[in-house]
């Protein structure tokens, strides 16, 4: 069972990404949620890539209590733009989690995407990760999601 900080906490995660074994419910990739269409069941869970269309989520989110946003490599910022739309435009409500390729420094600003728990590379520090959600304190812009709201400078 991995552990993920969610909600500036450290928790167990028993949701399985696809091609995992075990216990929990299982996360769908992209292409099956897709093709599952008006026969996915209530409170699943999605693995989006980095070149897959959010906006097709659209009919589902009402139906998806888990959103993982996959990052295959570092400074890739799909996944920043993909929470934004999940966010802002079709106000995805549910737990959104970004995976894969994560660095500490990167909690912050995906935070302030819309990011509201993080599946971080095995070598990460959880503790270390955990203060870079403090990192700031003022802003220049608005943020999407609610785990950092800094003061925003004028």
């Amino acid at each position: 069972m991995r552990q993920i900080l969610r909600q500036r906490e450290l928790a167990a995660d028993d949701w399985r990404y696809p091609g995992e074994e075990g216990s929990g419910p299982q996360a769908l990739g992209f292409a099956q949620l897709v093709a599952a269409g008006a026969a996915l069941p209530a409170a699943s869970g999605v693995v989006v890539g980095p070149t897959d269309d959010v906006r097709q989520l659209a009919p589902f989110l009402d139906r998806l209590a888990l959103i993982v946003v996959h990052f295959e490599k570092n400074g890739d910022g799909r996944g920043f733009s993909q929470a934004q739309v999940l966010r802002q435009q079709l106000g995805f409500g549910g737990e959104l989690r970004a995976a894969g390729a994560l660095k500490r420094d990167h909690l912050y600003l995906l935070a302030r995407c819309g990011f509201d728990a993080f599946d971080l590379d095995p070598g990460e520090d959880a503790l270390a990760a955990l203060a870079q959600l403090e990192r700031f304190s003022v802003a220049y812009q608005r943020a999407s999601g609610t785990l950092v709201q800094p003061r925003r400078r004028r």
